[in-house]
C-alpha cells in the first residue's frame, strides 16, 4: 500500500478546501435571489436597454432592476428572509439582501422565518431559471411528516393576512418535497376552490399542476 506522503496530505486538504469554498460560493450567488410573489398593476424588468414585463413567481438576481408603474410588488429575498411590498411608481433595484427604491414610498416590509423561506424558494416558477425551474424529489412522504406539514401551514394561515399566499407557498413546497403528490393534488384543489378569483392563487395552482404532470410523464 502506497504511504500517504506530506505532499500528497497537502494536496488533499486543498482540494477539499477548495470544493468546499465553491459550493459555499454557489450557495451564496443562490441566496442571492429573489422571488416576487405578488404583483398588481405593470411591472418591468430592465436590464440596459432591453425590457420585458414581470409576472408573478418570477425568480429576480441582485442588481436587476424592476420599474413599476402604478403597481405594487411583493418580493422575498432569499439571503435574508426579508418580505418587501413596494406600490407606486418608480424603480427597484433589487440587492442581495433587500430592494433599493428610486421615486417609490418606503416598502412595507417583514421578516419570515427560515424554514418557510426555504419552502418559497423551492416554488417552480414561470421560468425555468436556475435551481427555481427543477424540482426535487428527496423527503420521504410518511403520515406523520404530511401531518406535521398541514399543522404549520393552518398556523401559519392563521397568522398571515388573506391576501398573503405564503403559508400555500410553504404547505404546496413542502408536500412536493416529500413526494406526498396525493395530499399535493388535494392542497391544489383546495386553493383554486377557496380563491376562485385570485389571480396569483390560479397562478401558483397551475405552476403545481404542471409540476405534477412533469412528475407523472417522468414516471
Amino acid at each position: 500500500m502506497r504511504p500517504f506522503t506530506n505532499a500528497s496530505i497537502g494536496f488533499r486538504h486543498w482540494f477539499v478546501c477548495l470544493i468546499c469554498a465553491l459550493a459555499c460560493t454557489a450557495f451564496a450567488q443562490e441566496d442571492r435571489g429573489a422571488l416576487i410573489t405578488a404583483l398588481e398593476g405593470k411591472a418591468t424588468l430592465v436590464k440596459g436597454i432591453e425590457k420585458r414585463p414581470l409576472a408573478p413567481f418570477e425568480r429576480l438576481e441582485a442588481g436587476d432592476v424592476v420599474s413599476l408603474e402604478q403597481g405594487k410588488l411583493t418580493i422575498v429575498f432569499f439571503l435574508t428572509g426579508r418580505q418587501e411590498t413596494w406600490q407606486g411608481t418608480g424603480k427597484l433595484e433589487v440587492g442581495p439582501g433587500e430592494g433599493k427604491g428610486s421615486g417609490l414610498p418606503a416598502p412595507e416590509a417583514k421578516t419570515l422565518a427560515p424554514f418557510l423561506v426555504k419552502q418559497i424558494a423551492r416554488t417552480p416558477t414561470l421560468l425555468a431559471q436556475g435551481r427555481a425551474g427543477v424540482m426535487r424529489l428527496r423527503a420521504i412522504a410518511t403520515p406523520e411528516a404530511i401531518a406535521k406539514v398541514e399543522e404549520t401551514y393552518k398556523r401559519l394561515r392563521m397568522e398571515t393576512p388573506a391576501e398573503d399566499l405564503a403559508p400555500e407557498m410553504y404547505r404546496l413546497s413542502a408536500l412536493f418535497d416529500m413526494k406526498a403528490f396525493e395530499a399535493l393534488d388535494v392542497a391544489v384543489k383546495e386553493l383554486e376552490v377557496s380563491r376562485p378569483n385570485h389571480n396569483e392563487a390560479k397562478l401558483l395552482a397551475n405552476l403545481y399542476r404542471k409540476a405534477l404532470k412533469n412528475v407523472q410523464e417522468a414516471r
